[in-house]
């Protein structure tokens, strides 16, 4: 388990470090991350849906979601406007994410764990917070500088795991 948080840790940084260096190019293409993942999930939908015989609700989303990743994909403005739509989503997840990391935080607090873990996540969050704020008001800004956010985001996350690599060895001696 340390190794594969250690490999994962070192892969996420290494990603980082490229998105940061391409900040216009990763906003440009974030979008095709999210058309692969429609046209994924629909091709699943649709598959599962033949192999079990189950003509649902899922099954019909499926249909809507390859229609839809095909659509962005080779209609010029609807990739513009997907990558639009990505600014605003990365916003609330900031936000999403800053909630989430402020809860660890003070659950950390509350369970007595050392003030260097608790409170670091509590500076996270409130990054996370100042981060989704600024980007729903100044949505052109997240656009420029969306490379370099999600970069950092994955070194630090990569970081964090590589850490926590080294605290599951410790726990175990």
């Amino acid at each position: 388990m340390k190794i594969m948080l250690w490999v994962l840790g070192g892969l996420m940084s290494v990603c980082g470090v490229l998105l940061a260096a391409t900040p216009l190019m990763t906003f440009w293409e974030t979008s095709y991350f999210f058309i692969v993942l429609l046209i994924v999930y629909g091709f699943g939908s649709i598959l599962r849906g033949i192999t079990k015989k189950a003509f649902d609700s899922n099954f019909l989303f499926g249909i809507l979601s390859l229609a839809a990743g095909l659509a962005i994909l080779f209609v010029p403005g609807l990739k513009f406007m997907t990558s639009t739509t990505i600014i605003y989503m990365l916003a609330i997840w900031f936000l999403l994410q800053g909630a989430v990391t402020l809860t660890m935080g003070l659950r950390g607090k509350k369970h007595g764990a050392e003030t260097s873990k608790w409170l670091g996540n509590i500076v996270m969050a409130v990054l996370c917070f100042i981060l989704g704020i600024y980007s729903l008001f100044h949505p052109v800004a997240l656009a420029f500088s969306v490379g370099m956010l999600l970069g950092i985001y994955f070194i630090v996350s990569g970081i964090n795991l590589v850490i926590l690599g080294f605290q599951i060895e410790k726990k175990k001696t």
